[in-house]
């Protein structure tokens, strides 16, 4: 607890010294592309994706105020050469295709005049299904309330589900599925689900996905355009190359079809360079016509030399990284350099796109 009251301290007065001020001077030529899931009016949980609506409008203001906030297709028409970004351009998206991204943060996109990009699973659009990474937090919480701590998972997290602690179970079971394979993935979620009554917990509305009719409210607002997520949400390290057309170029296709535009951009599930995708699957995503991808690699985007399929975003969620003086500090790019500068120190530490901001689990 003290070193958090430091750290807030320290990036307090960082600010107050004008280095975020600096490093936006500095990094003006770079992209920002600032990465959200949901924004909730619900009261505050500790799941990360859900964004309070209050903490959503108070950095769309400091981003209007700092930023030259672009469209999707902005962006894209200037990684084709087509145009150039302005000084200090920004980018804002969101990942899964979550309802409340109408129903909440869209009225304060309205309102600011702020323009923004969807990412969606686009196989679950319209299907009244909840992605299995919210699941299996609604399920946790529905345990919790009944009183269960199945036997379902060994170790810490069933430990920390008894104790109350549903977050840190959930951060636990949340890490081993996503790399436990889709079988014994589903195995997995298929107990814990036959264990509890039916019915999740007053949560779930927070998790419900768009519609293609609200899709197309949104495109229709000329304020929202939207990506490829995958089909179904697969890390695309987990699947087969004989899976990759389905996860990776039907979607693209479906995305065409329904919005009647082109589907040129893409965004990676979990998102993590070298763990979640490798280089084979940025050739396959240029090969199947993606002008550019998102990855959740905590980085601005130099357009002079990065690859447009691996453009790293500042992470926004209910956690520090949302903490405004570490927001402010994270947006103009002084922590990632603060970052490169230790790894320059210590190589062995750390790894691709993990730092100390990545306090909570977050899906991408």
């Amino acid at each position: 607890m003290i070193s958090r009251y430091l750290k807030k301290g320290a990036f307090s007065a960082a600010n107050l010294l004008g280095a975020d001020a600096l490093f936006r001077r500095v990094n003006k030529e770079k992209l920002l592309v600032v990465m959200y899931h949901g924004v909730s009016a619900s009261a505050p949980s500790p799941i990360w994706t859900q964004l309070p609506v209050a903490v959503f409008r108070r950095q769309l203001e400091f981003l209007r105020r700092n930023y030259r906030v672009l469209a999707l297709s902005e962006v894209v028409d200037a990684v084709r050469g087509n145009r150039s970004l302005p000084e200090r351009a920004a980018l804002i998206t969101f990942d899964d295709g979550l309802r409340n991204n109408l129903t909440v943060a869209f009225p304060v996109l309205e309102e600011l005049a702020i323009p923004a990009t969807v990412f969606l699973t686009v196989d679950a659009i319209g299907t009244r299904e909840i992605l299995w990474v919210d699941e299996l937090y609604l399920l946790l919480c529905e345990a919790a309330a009944c009183g269960v701590a199945p036997e379902v998972f060994e170790g810490a997290a069933t430990r920390h589900l008894r104790a109350g602690r549903i977050w840190e179970s959930y951060q636990v079971l949340v890490e081993a599925l996503k790399r436990s394979g889709s079988a014994p993935r589903n195995e997995a979620m298929n107990r814990l689900r036959n264990l509890l009554p039916a019915g999740l917990c007053d949560r779930s509305h927070d998790f419900a996905l768009l519609d293609w009719d609200e899709v197309r409210a949104l495109q229709r607002s000329k304020l929202v355009e939207f990506g490829v997520h995958t089909a179904t949400h697969r890390i695309l390290s987990e699947l087969q190359p004989h899976e990759w057309e389905r996860e990776l170029v039907a979607p693209k296709k479906t995305l065409e079809q329904e919005l009647g535009v082109e589907a040129a951009t893409f965004c990676f599930p979990n998102g993590r360079p070298l763990l979640d995708f490798r280089s084979e699957h940025l050739e396959f995503l240029r090969n199947a016509g993606y002008a550019c991808a998102f990855t959740t690699e905590n980085a601005l985007f130099d357009l002079r030399g990065g690859d447009p399929l691996s453009i790293g975003r500042i992470p926004a969620g209910n956690d520090s990284t949302s903490e405004a003086d570490y927001f402010r500090l994270n947006t103009s790019g002084a922590l990632g350099f603060l970052k490169t500068a230790l790894k320059r120190k210590a190589p062995l530490t750390g790894g691709a796109g993990v730092g100390p901001y990545w306090k909570r689990e977050t899906h991408g």
